[in-house]
């Protein structure tokens, strides 16, 4: 697709799944100020929320903030940016949506975090009223977007924040239902996406993504 057919795509997953308007979807990734990595993140949102809504039975609904275009640098949660409201089939609002956030760590300490006690994820579902970094404890959903050629450098990256984010256990029950999965290997017991535009991301689901909770999912442009 050429990147004004990837924009419209995604202009229209946004009005379709999360309420959006069509002037609020239009301004959610502009492509003039972005690259084509942080443009297949805006991509791999619309996806989620598409899953979210179809397989999952959430509703999604947009909440915009002063700052009309997704966060596109990572750092806390800022809610001068918009963000996905989450809401249950009882329509109670029971999570949120954000982009580039960091999380405090599993080795987190509990003072002033130092840059090894902190991570990124490009994108993070977590309960209602996250603020600054969440803690491991608090993501329902963490998300990696890579718009390049699938690597083990990247599979040890992703390895490294599953770490971050929990300890390996028996299989325990995630916040969803049906999708991404219903149970993972890991406490908490977060799930945790990789999105590749290389086909050969899928080759890690098993089996580290199996073993650690992980998966790998090729979403083409």
């Amino acid at each position: 697709m050429t990147v004004d057919e990837i924009k419209k795509a995604i202009t229209r997953a946004f009005m379709i799944y999360t309420q959006a308007t069509r002037s609020q979807a239009q301004g959610l990734a502009p492509t003039r100020s972005l690259t084509t990595g942080k443009l297949y993140e805006a991509y791999a949102l619309a996806a989620i929320a598409e899953n979210l809504t179809k397989r999952e039975r959430l509703r999604l609904r947009l909440s915009s903030g002063s700052i009309v275009a997704l966060k596109s640098s990572h750092g806390p949660i800022n809610r001068d940016f918009p963000r996905i409201d989450v809401y249950d089939t009882a329509d109670h609002r029971i999570a949120e949506i954000w982009t580039d956030v960091e999380f405090l760590t599993l080795s987190y300490a509990g003072s002033s975090p130092t840059p090894g006690e902190y991570h990124e994820l490009d994108i993070v579902m977590v309960g209602v009223g996250a603020t600054r970094r969440p803690k491991h404890d608090s993501i329902w959903l963490g998300a990696e977007c890579k718009h390049r050629g699938y690597t083990k450098n990247l599979l040890k990256e992703i390895l490294g924040i599953r770490r971050e984010l929990s300890y390996l256990q028996q299989p325990r029950s995630t916040k969803f239902a049906a999708w991404p999965r219903n149970t993972v290997p890991a406490n908490p017991a977060s799930c945790l996406i990789v999105y590749s535009t290389d086909p050969r991301v899928s080759l890690y689901n098993d089996p580290p993504g199996r073993t650690f909770g992980i998966d790998f999912i090729h979403e083409p442009l």
